[in-house]
């Protein structure tokens, strides 16, 4: 069985360098819909064929454009895998110990001191205090 090679399709990196404000309904319409275009300054990079060139030609004054060199599709290397998930499994099996919590410290080392809460006189109480 033969493979197909991917052909890689030459691309347009277009930017838009004006405001649509001012300009007819359609021109703000290839811009934003057309284009993919909503603000001064925003690049797209679209396939170039006769529908992009044909909206670039509508919007010339409103946007830049410049031809993107086709990269080839490079094959991925096979090492690029299992190297990553070793990375991972080994990360996985060597969890780092967790330090126990101060509680558990201090119960471990044998020092039992009761848990107590700090003392709060309840309103009524200080009240009758103030009383006496």
């Amino acid at each position: 069985m033969t493979t197909r090679r991917k052909t890689t399709t030459p691309t347009l990196r277009i930017t838009q360098v004006r405001s649509i404000i001012g300009n007819q309904e359609r021109v703000k319409r290839v811009v934003t819909s057309g284009l993919g275009l909503g603000r001064i300054g925003q690049t797209v990079v679209l396939p170039d064929n006769s529908y992009t060139r044909g909206m670039i030609a509508k919007t010339a004054h409103i946007v830049r454009f410049e031809e993107v060199a086709a990269s080839a599709h490079a094959a991925k290397p096979e090492t690029a895998v299992p190297d990553a998930v070793d990375k991972l499994v080994e990360s996985v099996v060597a969890a780092p110990v967790k330090a126990p919590r101060k509680k558990k410290a201090v119960e471990a080392e044998g020092t039992e001191q009761p848990a107590q809460a700090p003392a709060r006189a309840s309103r009524a109480r200080a009240a009758a205090k103030d009383e006496e």
